[in-house]
């Protein structure tokens, strides 16, 4: 019964990816247009909505098969898409950010505008920001609606491999993932808006800062060689502060998730950005209370193991007396205390990286204009996103840059791509697009117009 429905659903899968390359297939592509936004993420459909708006003729190319998809990963799954309190020294460049952000009051009342225009509904919770659904899905869905409404082109299963100045435009080269052939138009202005972008500008001579991941999990020992192993799977909140040689570089309270490999959960996603192999995270367990009130509390209850359940999980309370003893070790509560208000654990590296929620590195940011996010000795070619050196907390904060860079970088590539329109009779010339005839008969009228629902 198991491998039945097992085959039955890599068989739906099957044919979900068919029917999705062949609507891809069905998008016909203009030889040219205003502005092309390489990546269809959440930086990528912002800029697109924006320039579609301020009148350009905007196509979308995502090497996915539909747009969006990482959005619905965002905040396990309930999409956290802002902060109230974006404050600038929790990014990466925080000079840089300051100056294409703005004030952050006012550029939170930016984001909030757009997405009041997309519709959406929100809450607050400790000042992150969710859709009022908790479903991520809410907030890919009014991205897409209104790139739609707009007249965006969105062209899936289609993944750029170079870009090359051509007349007054830009020659966009791309292969189609359903017969793997190559095509191309040209644009006005391009925006890349994709991780991993920076590849494709490497080669004009663009700098680029190397891409590694980042907000994942971190690599570390403990204190016994078996506490992770018995810990796994626990949960804590507590305070955790990364110290090196002695000096804390960073503290912040949350939850943290032991793991066999080391430590997990949010709190670890923000140390990873800052921690080093031989760092030292520090976790104090019982925040709300202090070392003295752990002692009494052990030493009121001599020889129980359960001296610790009414201020941590049962697990982790045994397993820490365990370490400092067991019960009825002489000296026990002076023992336990310091591991509960400092539990040390040397990091080793990161863990998990395969699902780490953000790539740092990209391009460089000398090389962009805050003001436009054009980048510098290529007319006509602009960056937002995950595209450039810029990576935050958790928090909502990658995702307050995401929109925020795409708003600027949207407004800036529609001037500069309706700008360089050719002539009428150059515009005429005709449609550049190859389908495969295996799929022109399922290629419906709707496919064809802009805001496809390919995507």
């Amino acid at each position: 019964m198991a491998t039945r429905r097992k085959t039955s659903a890599g068989a739906a899968r099957a044919r979900g990816r068919e029917q999705a390359l062949a609507a891809a297939a069905g998008v016909v592509l203009p030889k040219r247009i205003d502005v092309a936004v390489i990546g269809g993420g959440a930086s990528g459909l912002v800029c697109a909505i924006t320039a579609a708006e301020a009148g350009a003729s905007v196509v979308v190319l995502e090497r996915d098969l539909a747009c969006g998809r990482t959005i619905l990963a965002t905040g396990n799954g309930r999409c956290n898409f802002a902060n109230a309190e974006l404050d600038p020294a929790r990014y990466r460049n925080p000079e840089f950010v300051s100056a294409v952000m703005g004030n952050p009051a006012a550029a939170l009342e930016d984001i909030l505008g757009f997405f009041v225009g997309c519709g959406l509904v929100w809450a607050e919770e400790e000042g992150r920001l969710y859709p009022r659904s908790r479903q991520a899905a809410s907030v890919r869905n009014v991205l897409l609606a209104r790139a739609a409404r707009a007249g965006v082109t969105f062209a899936p299963a289609r993944e750029v491999t170079s870009l090359r100045r051509h007349g007054a435009s830009w020659r966009v080269r791309f292969d189609q993932a359903w017969d793997g052939r190559s095509s191309s138009f040209d644009a006005g202005a391009v925006v890349v808006a994709s991780g991993g972008g920076s590849a494709l500008v490497r080669g004009l001579g663009v700098p680029v800062a190397d891409e590694s991941p980042v907000l994942c999990a971190l690599a570390a020992v403990g204190p016994a060689p078996s506490l992770l192993d018995a810990l796994d799977g626990r949960r804590a909140r507590c305070v955790a502060s990364l110290t090196r040689g002695g000096r804390v570089v960073f503290r912040e309270a949350g939850e943290v998730l032991f793991r066999p490999y080391g430590l997990s959960g949010i709190v670890s996603f923000d140390l990873s950005r800052r921690a080093h192999p031989g760092d030292m995270v520090e976790l104090d367990l019982a925040p709300d209370v202090d070392a003295w009130e752990v002692d009494e509390l052990v030493a009121s209850h001599p020889g129980e193991a359960t001296a610790l359940d009414g201020i941590l999980d049962p697990v982790i309370a045994a397993e820490l007396i365990a370490l400092a003893g067991g019960p009825g070790a002489d000296g026990l509560a002076w023992r336990v205390a310091p591991l509960v208000k400092g539990l040390l654990f040397r990091v080793t590296g990161l863990a998990d990286e395969a699902h780490a929620q953000v790539t740092r590195g990209g391009i460089d940011v000398s090389a962009l204009s805050a003001d436009t996010l054009a980048i510098a000795g290529a007319s006509g070619l602009f960056a937002c996103g995950e595209a450039i050196d810029v990576d935050a907390d958790c928090g909502g904060f990658n995702l307050a840059w995401a929109w925020s860079s795409g708003l600027r970088a949207g407004t800036a590539a529609a001037e500069t791509g309706i700008a360089a329109r050719p002539s009428v009779g150059e515009a005429e010339k005709g449609i550049d697009a190859v389908v495969p005839a295996g799929y022109r008969a399922s290629r419906s009228s709707s496919s064809k117009a802009k805001g496809s629902s390919a995507c």
